[in-house]
């Protein structure tokens, strides 16, 4: 208890100290008028996109991804394949877990564009690492932009994901 008095404290006298009196800048105002106005912020899409790639690296169930996808005006466009619909999804996905025993994303940035209207853009750069089934090492540098989505519950929606090899 003794120490969030004491933060408190802290606090308040750092507000009241002088020089902190100026008003906020521009940037920041921008930042707080965009977290009003919409549903999820830039933190909450770099928290889903992390939560994507684990569920990726972890193999997790298929229809956990479904529940991250939209189900009309899809479109997934990876180097091997243009997916549509959640259908498309479900045979994408198992293609992938029949040919790759394991795998990890590495990703270097990720940087978010809030649209409005309900739509954020993700743009990724990383890495993806995998062993084939065969026993293969595979390294891929990538880069994504996804269009995500309002979605009726704590998290966002994918509606279009393309992926392309990065320089």
């Amino acid at each position: 208890m003794k120490r969030i008095g004491l933060s408190i404290i802290l606090l308040s006298l750092y507000i009241a100290a002088p020089g902190n009196t100026e008003p906020p800048p521009a940037t920041y105002r921008e930042a707080v008028q965009r977290q009003l106005q919409n549903k999820f912020n830039e933190n909450d899409i770099v928290s889903f996109v992390y939560q994507v790639y684990s569920m990726y690296d972890r193999h997790a169930p298929v229809d956990r991804f479904l529940a991250l996808l939209a189900s009309r005006n899809l479109e997934m466009r990876f180097p091997e394949a243009t997916l549509r619909s959640h259908a498309d999804f479900k045979r994408w996905y198992a293609e992938v877990g029949k040919a790759i025993a394991s795998n990890t994303h590495t990703l270097e940035s990720v940087k978010v564009t809030i649209l409005g209207g309900g739509r954020y853009q993700a743009d990724i750069v990383g890495t993806w690492q995998a062993e084939s089934r065969k026993g293969e090492y595979i390294v891929f540098k990538f880069r994504q932009r996804w269009t995500l989505l309002d979605g009726p519950g704590k998290k966002p929606i994918i509606q279009g994901y393309t992926v392309e090899a990065a320089d």
